[in-house]
């Protein structure tokens, strides 16, 4: 039912953001073998100054539509950062399978890249109501908040640096041969451990890099005129967690623990596993609350497995946002289209053979309080 999609992603887009979102769009509906009067339905979540003159729409979903002379019978707007371009694609089968749309253009993404070097990027932002009573000290949300993490994950298992720099040098060889990737040269622990720190433990390798970019993703009734394979959603979970991580039994632990119970599938039957990567820790986390590996030993089973493409568990098989950048601080549509790429043999140079069922799995907010989970396969 997904017939198409696209992502355009680049470290600065000259032009207005709607440009970019258009290109995106029109490369997803040409996949498709659909056209704009096909659409019927819209879900956005776009990232702030994302459009005309680095301004923001108010209501995208709404907006877009006016944008593209789209009158749709179904809208929705979803706004918990990364994790929701895996959501949309959720909705969009329900709201298809309930006739209340034919075809929904589901969009992730934004034009960000003024905003990268501004101190106060979130400044007039609140991430929870007690902002001021609990935010007492400068942070560079969400890397500070990481960072903790890494440290407490650290004190409490003896995770090592080195341990997380594999998750970088692995996923690096995996962009190598990504043509849509940004970074793609071979790197080692000794290059991860050398750059620069960013906050402690944590450093530059760790951590994405945002830039301007859409990803776009059409699930429709239409299937006739698309080539792509028939992929349907074999499980879904979601789970938010609105107390501040402070509140929580454990800030090691991540609302996938839920999510993944919740979608309750055989990580046996999984051919590979894409999942959010904003930091090297973020995929270590999720590894243990999928339950690949128990809590606290995630360290031990990244130095003994090969996680690469080409590996005995395929991780982030085309080097994940780490590499190909993040789109207005969302990594949802990323990992979205790998695993498509994946599942119709269309990861050119990185591609994972005998692909038939993906595990996703996506993080949002700055404090990580969603967790989105999805398997994508066919259905036999």
């Amino acid at each position: 039912m997904i017939v198409g999609f696209a992502g355009k992603i680049f470290k600065k887009y000259e032009k207005d953001g709607i440009d970019l979102l258009k290109e995106t769009i029109d490369e997803a509906l040409d996949m498709a073998g659909l056209e704009y009067k096909d659409i019927d339905g819209i879900i956005a979540n776009v990232g702030r100054g994302s459009f005309h003159n680095n301004k923001s729409y108010f209501n995208p979903a709404d907006q877009i539509s006016e944008y593209l002379g789209i009158r749709p019978k179904y809208i929705d707007h979803i706004q918990y950062g990364g994790p929701s371009a895996l959501t949309m694609i959720y909705r969009a089968y329900k709201a298809i399978r309930a006739n209340e749309a034919e075809t929904i253009l589901c969009i992730q993404g934004g034009k960000i890249s003024h905003l990268r070097n501004s101190p106060n990027i979130k400044s007039d932002l609140v991430d929870t109501p007690f902002d001021d009573f609990i935010k007492v000290y400068d942070q560079m949300l969400p890397i500070s908040d990481y960072a903790m993490i890494a440290y407490r994950h650290s004190k409490l298992f003896g995770t090592t640096d080195q341990q997380r720099a594999l998750i970088a040098v692995m996923q690096r060889y995996n962009a190598m041969n990504n043509e849509k990737a940004m970074f793609r040269d071979p790197i080692t622990v000794e290059d991860v451990l050398s750059s620069r720190i960013v906050s402690e433990p944590l450093h530059l390798l760790e951590i994405v890099y945002p830039v301007d970019g859409f990803h776009v993703f059409i699930v429709s009734k239409k299937t006739s005129k698309s080539k792509l394979r028939s992929i349907d959603i074999l499980a879904y979970g979601e789970a938010h967690w609105p107390e501040p991580p402070a509140e929580w039994d454990d800030i090691i632990y991540t609302p996938t623990v839920e999510s993944s119970r919740r979608a309750s599938f055989n990580l046996e039957k999984v051919d590979a596993f894409e999942l959010y990567d904003s930091f090297t820790i973020t995929v270590m986390l999720q590894m243990e609350d999928i339950g690949m590996v128990e809590k606290g030993k995630v360290g031990k089973f990244v130095e003994s497995n090969d996680l690469t493409y080409k590996g005995n568990i395929p991780i982030n098989t085309g080097g994940g946002s780490l590499n190909t950048g993040q789109p207005a601080y969302m990594s949802g549509g990323v990992i979205l289209e790998e695993a498509l790429l994946q599942l119709n043999d269309m990861a050119k140079g990185h591609q994972v053979k005998e692909v038939n069922v993906i595990f996703l799995n996506g993080l949002g907010w700055w404090s990580r309080r969603h967790a989105v989970t999805l398997i994508l396969g066919e259905r036999k």
